[in-house]
């Protein structure tokens, strides 16, 4: 079911050939090399749910938001207060904000960001893309991902992670970061160099999900696919086994605070709004 255009970093962009040493894609994971073995004899037990769902689009044509297909966030979550006031259609794109506005943070120990997810939870096995351009500003995490709340607890059963860290994110260095999580095995995570900034152009984004593995990509200038990283399962402790929704958040976490913060390392620039912007989504379900 994968593109005939696959192929790992090989590919004809910005009128150079990009090859394994010229992308020097650098993987360094927080894996445990022995998830396989403390697998045992689990593994994904798919049931027919997962194949053959109904496929999804939207290009945010209609210059507002279909609330038949997106479910806006108006929590709490990741330390911020989310509002339909910071997301939107302009220019026919899907807008998310966040602001760091002192005075508000100042009053509710909270900052103004953005998430917006599909109403639809019975996605199964597919390929997800969407063009994408996040910011570069330092200290914020524009995302896309699966989530997975059937348990309808404080933690998402399953996960599938895009995320940019715009700390990480330069004309000298960029990296995105890619992850699996879940509620039942230990979070797998690695971060990709990249050979552009993800911030110069629109770009499609995506994970392609089958029963043996997820799949992580991003097209080049001739929209071939550059795959960027494969989990297979049999080779960690977890797997996409369940049906779950797509979210897109824009949120932030001060370094002083510890956890996520250590790595986001915000707060960005105070009382400025910045904006990820997002032109299209899609899903190809498999049967």
């Amino acid at each position: 079911m994968m593109s005939s255009k696959s192929r790992y970093v090989e590919a004809a962009g910005r009128g150079r050939v990009l090859t394994v040493v010229a992308l020097a894609l650098v993987l360094w994971s927080c894996n445990d090399p022995t998830g396989a073995d403390a697998q045992g004899s689990q593994g994904p037990n798919p049931g027919p749910e997962m194949y053959g769902s109904a496929a999804f689009f939207d290009d945010f044509g209609d210059q507002e938001i279909d609330t038949d297909n997106w479910l806006i966030g108006t929590w709490r979550e990741h330390g911020g207060q989310l509002s339909p006031e910071r997301v939107y259609v302009e220019n026919e794109m899907l807008v998310l904000a966040f602001e760091y506005d002192t005075e508000y943070y100042n009053d509710t120990g909270l900052f103004k960001s953005s998430a917006i997810q599909t109403q639809r939870g019975d996605f199964g096995y597919g390929r997800w893309e969407a063009r994408l351009k996040p910011t570069d500003v330092d200290g914020v995490l524009p995302t896309m991902y699966t989530i997975d709340w059937r348990d309808q607890g404080g933690r998402t059963r399953q996960e599938i992670d895009i995320e940019f860290v715009t700390v990480n994110i330069s004309d000298e260095y960029s990296e995105v970061h890619l992850a699996v999580h879940s509620a039942e095995f230990r979070s797998y995570d690695t971060q990709v160099e990249l050979p552009f900034n993800p911030v110069d152009e629109f770009r499609v984004w995506g994970f392609d999900i089958t029963e043996e593995r997820i799949q992580w990509f991003v097209q080049d200038d001739n929209g071939d696919d550059i795959v960027l990283h494969e989990y297979w399962y049999h080779e960690q402790r977890g797997w996409i086994d369940a049906p779950y929704s797509l979210k897109f958040n824009f949120w932030s976490a001060r370094r002083e605070d510890g956890g996520a913060g250590n790595w986001i390392q915000g707060p960005p620039v105070p009382d400025t709004e910045l904006y990820y912007h997002i032109d299209w989504v899609r899903f190809t379900p498999y049967e």
